[in-house]
Order: structure tokens, then sequence, then C-alpha cells
């Protein structure tokens, strides 16, 4: 059996009906400015994605560099000791 409605009930149905549509468009950017977000943390774009490089893969980026004694100025006197401390 098929139940009708008063017109107080449309009329209330209606009342809600409104009032969710306009509290929905205030709140229509922030849903969909929080919704970008989650998408682009979820499903980053490729592009933004740095390529992953194994460890000793990256053969011609940097030298090693050769270590060289550079010859000092102070004497080898093991008694010069500092005046001060």
């Amino acid at each position: 059996m098929r139940r009708k409605f008063s017109p107080i009930e449309i009329a209330i149905g209606v009342l809600i009906a409104i009032g969710l549509i306009v509290s929905l468009r205030v709140l229509f950017i922030p849903i969909l400015v929080l919704g970008a977000i989650f998408l682009l943390y979820k499903f980053p774009p490729s592009r933004w994605k740095k390529p992953s490089i194994p460890r000793g893969a990256e053969k011609g980026k940097t030298k090693n560099a050769k270590f060289r004694v550079i010859n000092g100025t102070k004497d080898s006197d093991k008694d010069d000791f500092p005046k001060y401390h």
C-alpha cells in the first residue's frame, strides 16, 4: 500500500531539502578542496614522483677524491708547549 503524504509533511520535506542545499552550497568549496587534496595524496601524479635509484647505481655523478697530505710549516719540536692553556 502506498502512503499519501499530507501537505504539512510535504512542506516540512521541502524546507529540509532547501536547508540541506543551502548548507551544502556554503560548504561546497571546502569539501571540494579537501577532496582534491585527499585524491592528490592517495594518487599522486607520476611526474611529481622521484625516480628511485638503487644505491651504487649513481656512477658518473660523483668522483672519489684523492686524499693528499699537505705539509705544514710547524716545527717538529715536541717540547714546544703553548704558553697558556
